[in-house]
C-alpha cells in the first residue's frame, strides 16, 4: 500500500492542556539523566509461531504492488501479487505476528504469515477502513471506517461474529494541512487496552477532538465514556493527519503521539478529560518516529537523520521528557546520551518499532550497519552487519533475527541477532516498508 505524504504548510502549534513538560525544563548532566530512567521490565517471548519469524514487506513498481515474505534463512517464502491486492484498501499484521490481513470493500482476508496461504475470510462491516487494532490476546480485530457515518466494527477472529457501533463525528471538524475540507473525510485511530477488554477511539483530532471509550464486558461491545474538546472537557488537538496511540498499563494512560508538533498526550482512562501533555522538541512536522517499549514505561522519539539524528525519551510513568541528545552508535562508549555518531536511519514516520521482544534492546539503523543499544540508557552494546547502509528494521517475534531494508529500499538484509550471519535478499521490486504489528 502506497503511503500518502501530505505537505502541510503551517507552523506546528503547542496547545497546552493540564501539566506541560518540555525541553525548557531540562538541563541535567548525562549521568543525572541515566539515574532518572526506570529500568526495563523484561518481557516474556510469546510470539513463537513460525509465521512471526517471517518478515513481510510491501513493494511496488509503477502501479503494481506486491507483498513479499522473507524467512530467517533469507528465502522468499510467499508473495501476494497485484491481483490479490487489487481490491485491498488496507493490510495489517496480527498482534502475534502469525497472520497477514487484507481488507477489501466487503471482506477481510486472513493469510498465514508463514507461507501466504489464505486461511479465512471475514465479512468487512466497516469500509473504507481508516484505522485498525488487534487485541493483545489475539481474539479481536477493531476496524474504524470513514465516510459520512463512521462506524467502529469489532470482529471476533475465533467465531467470525461482528459487532458495529456508530462513532460520533463532527462534519465540520478541522483538517489542517489539507487543501480545503474534503467531503466525508475523517481522522481517526483506535487502540486496545492491554486487558483486551477495553478500547479507545480518537477522532477529529484536528478539532474538536473526541475520545470515546468502549468495553467488551461479556463479549458485548458497549460505549462507556466520551469526551469532546470544549464540551465535556478540554483535550488537545493535532494539526495533521497522523498520530500514534497505545495504552500503557504502567502509566495508566492512553498515550497519543502527534506526528505534527511532537506533543505526547497522556489521557486518564478513568476520566478522559484529564490529559497531561509532554511537549517534545520537534522543529518541523514528521521529524520524530515514536518507539514504545513493550513494558509500557518509555517512549523513545527518534529524529530523522536528514535533520540531525537525535533521541528523546519520555518517561510515561513520571510524565517527564529527557533529551534531545545525539543517538549513540560507538561500542564501548558509556551511557547515556553522550556520543557523537555518523548519520543513522531510523527516524521519520517509520513502519516499525525496532525493539527486541524482551524489551531490553533498541536497534538503530546507520549508514554502517545496525547499532544495538541498551534500554533505558542507550549504551551501545554491539554493531551488526557493518558495511550495510540500513534504513528501517523489523525484529522477528522471537528476537533471533533482524530484517533491515537497505540501500534506499532496494535490498533486504537478514541479520542473525548475535551478528553471526548476514544474508542479502533482493525483492522483486522497490520496497516501501514492513508490515508490522507495532507501527510507528
Amino acid at each position: 500500500m502506497r503511503r500518502l505524504v501530505l505537505v502541510c504548510g503551517f507552523v506546528a502549534l503547542l496547545l497546552a492542556c493540564g501539566t506541560v513538560e518540555g525541553p525548557g525544563a531540562l538541563g541535567p548532566s548525562p549521568s543525572a539523566i541515566a539515574s532518572k530512567l526506570p529500568q526495563p521490565i523484561a518481557q516474556p517471548i510469546t510470539r513463537k509461531d513460525p509465521g512471526a519469524q517471517v518478515a513481510w514487506v510491501w513493494t511496488y513498481a509503477g502501479e503494481k504492488r506486491w507483498l513479499v515474505a522473507v524467512d530467517p534463512a533469507g528465502a522468499i517464502v510467499a508473495q501476494l501479487d497485484d491481483v490479490a491486492l487489487a481490491s485491498a484498501r488496507a493490510f495489517w499484521r496480527s498482534a502475534d505476528g502469525a497472520t497477514i490481513f487484507l481488507a477489501g470493500a466487503s471482506d477481510v482476508r486472513a493469510y498465514s504469515a508463514h507461507g501466504g496461504k489464505l486461511q479465512r475470510t471475514y465479512v468487512n462491516p466497516a469500509s473504507p477502513p481508516i484505522a485498525s487494532a488487534f487485541s493483545a490476546d489475539g481474539r479481536w480485530l477493531a476496524v474504524l471506517s470513514s465516510g459520512p457515518s463512521p462506524r467502529l466494527a469489532i470482529v471476533d477472529l475465533r467465531s467470525g461474529a461482528t459487532q458495529t457501533v456508530p462513532i460520533a463525528h463532527d462534519p465540520n471538524a478541522a483538517l489542517p494541512g489539507l487543501s480545503g475540507q474534503i467531503a466525508n473525510t475523517i481522522w481517526g485511530t483506535v487502540a486496545f487496552g492491554p486487558d483486551s477488554a477495553s478500547l479507545y477511539v480518537l477522532t477529529d483530532w484536528g478539532g474538536p477532538a473526541r475520545i470515546t471509550a468502549f468495553g467488551l464486558a461479556n463479549d458485548q461491545l458497549r460505549q462507556t465514556a466520551t469526551v469532546v474538546d470544549g464540551q465535556s472537557g478540554r483535550i488537545p488537538s493535532c494539526a495533521g493527519p497522523a498520530v500514534a496511540a497505545t495504552v500503557s498499563a504502567r502509566a495508566n494512560a492512553l498515550v497519543v503521539f502527534c506526528h505534527v508538533d511532537g506533543a505526547v498526550w497522556l489521557v486518564d482512562p478513568a476520566n478522559l478529560a484529564n490529559v497531561t501533555v509532554v511537549q517534545a522538541d520537534q522543529p518541523n512536522p514528521f521529524w520524530l518516529s515514536p518507539i514504545f517499549t513493550p513494558d509500557g514505561q518509555l517512549l523513545y522519539l527518534h529524529q530523522a537523520p536528514t535533520f540531525g539524528d537525535k533521541m528523546q525519551v519520555v518517561d510515561l510513568v513520571s510524565r517527564k521528557l529527557l533529551g534531545p541528545v545525539t543517538t549513540p552508535t560507538h561500542v564501548g562508549d558509556a551511557g547515556p546520551f553522550s556520543w557523537r555518531m555518523p548519520v543513522a536511519y531510523a527516524g521519520g514516520t517509520a513502519s516499525t518499532m525496532p525493539v527486541s521482544p524482551d524489551g531490553l534492546k533498541l536497534y538503530s539503523g546507520t549508514a554502517d550497519g545496525v547499532a544495538v543499544l541498551r534500554i533505558p540508557d542507550l549504551k551501545p552494546l554491539a554493531k551488526l552487519a557493518p558495511g550495510v547502509s540500513v534504513d528501517e528494521i523489523w525484529v522477528s517475534g522471537d528476537g533471533r533475527t533482524l530484517y533491515a531494508t537497505a540501500d534506499a529500499g532496494k535490498r533486504l538484509a537478514v541479520i542473525a541477532e548475535d551478528g553471526s550471519a548476514v544474508k542479502i535478499v533482493t525483492p522483486p521490486a522497490q520496497m516501501g516498508g514492513f508490515i508490522a504489528s507495532e507501527r510507528g
